[in-house]
């Protein structure tokens, strides 16, 4: 996953979803029909939206470019900052281990 993909990546799935739900995605033992059946009744996305959002943040965390995914999303000048704020608070938690 280059660069451009892993932006793309991230438009799809969104930076908010992806921050609030990061924990739940890089989660293995969550299959991926309980993250879609939970993003519908929590989010109200559409089945297509939640498949869409867990794939895209599955391969993200396949392909070993998470840390990334957060550097570009804390980076953002264009995203709530309540999402920066967790980004960032992700990228020390992890560096931490």
């Amino acid at each position: 996953m280059n660069d451009d993909q892993l932006y793309r990546s991230i438009q799809s799935i969104g930076m908010g979803c992806f921050v609030k739900y990061f924990e739940a995605f890089s989660d293995r033992e969550k299959r991926d029909d309980d993250l879609i059946e939970a993003l519908m009744k929590i989010e109200g996305y559409e089945e297509s939206g939640a498949r869409t959002r867990v794939s895209q943040s599955r391969r993200i965390f396949r392909e070993n470019r998470a840390v990334d995914a957060l550097n570009k999303i804390a980076e953002s000048e264009r995203t709530e900052s309540w999402v920066l704020a967790k980004a960032k608070y992700l990228i020390e938690k992890i560096q931490v281990q």
